[in-house]
């Protein structure tokens, strides 16, 4: 469904129990009935993860979304949703973390990412121009956020913030229930230990490339008066 929507069209299913990927499309009627990530995502959870499950059970998924505003002109949108089965509560959880890898990843050709299986050793995911690539991990093993950012910015010479970072620090790869996933320095998207659900599935970071991708909408003049209009609104605020 890419065009002028606010989307780019597809979700990239990573399995990583045996690194195959692939790409799904939703139709418009699905994605106007489910807007935004969050409510995406509680719809692909509710259809593919058994109820009966603990956490760390590889048929759980993590779903990474985005909502049809993100990468646009509007202030804030490169924010993120994390739907996933909880570590601390194994209950349904969705939370959110600003920053800017929701649209890098849209900008990548990405709407969300369904992560499911496990993988028999750590790896990290790239996004850069619509190619998504799995590569091992165990330099980041140990690391905090910060220093997984930093290196990963460091190994893909990304400079003046052409990549964002969605990354696990120690906790999370030793599944403290309480663990979070973090976007660069510091965004935090932590409730109900999804970063230990990430850990389980032993992806450290995903780096995503901010590259030449732009997100089409309808009415772009409209769109930067509302833009405009909200950035006086929190001026006087």
């Amino acid at each position: 469904m890419a065009g002028k929507n606010g989307y780019a069209g597809t979700v990239l299913e990573v399995n990583l129990t045996d690194c195959s990927m692939r790409k799904i499309q939703y139709g418009e009627d699905l994605l106007r009935k489910y807007l935004g990530g969050t409510a995406l995502g509680a719809k692909i959870l509710y259809d593919s993860v058994p109820r009966d499950i603990d956490f760390d059970d590889s048929t759980n998924i993590v779903f990474i979304g985005t909502g049809p505003l993100t990468g646009t002109s509007i202030g804030g949108s490169g924010s993120i949703s994390i739907v996933t089965k909880g570590a601390l509560t194994s209950g349904a959880t969705s939370c959110q973390a600003n920053g800017l890898f929701g649209a890098y990843m849209k900008f990548s050709g990405f709407d969300g990412i369904i992560l499911t299986g496990k993988a028999p050793s750590w790896q990290y995911l790239v996004l850069k121009d619509g190619m998504p690539e799995l590569r091992d991990a165990s330099e980041l093993i140990g690391l905090d956020t910060y220093m997984v950012t930093d290196k990963l910015r460091e190994v893909h010479e990304a400079k003046n913030r052409s990549a964002s970072v969605l990354s696990i620090g120690p906790a999370g790869e030793h599944m403290v229930r309480w663990a979070g996933t973090f976007v660069d320095h510091g965004h935090s998207a932590s409730h109900n230990g999804t970063g230990a659900v990430i850990g389980s599935k032993k992806l450290k970071a995903i780096i995503a490339f901010r590259g030449e991708g732009r997100i089409g909408v309808h009415d772009q003049k409209k769109l930067l008066s509302i833009s405009q209009e909200m950035f006086t609104d929190v001026e006087y605020f």
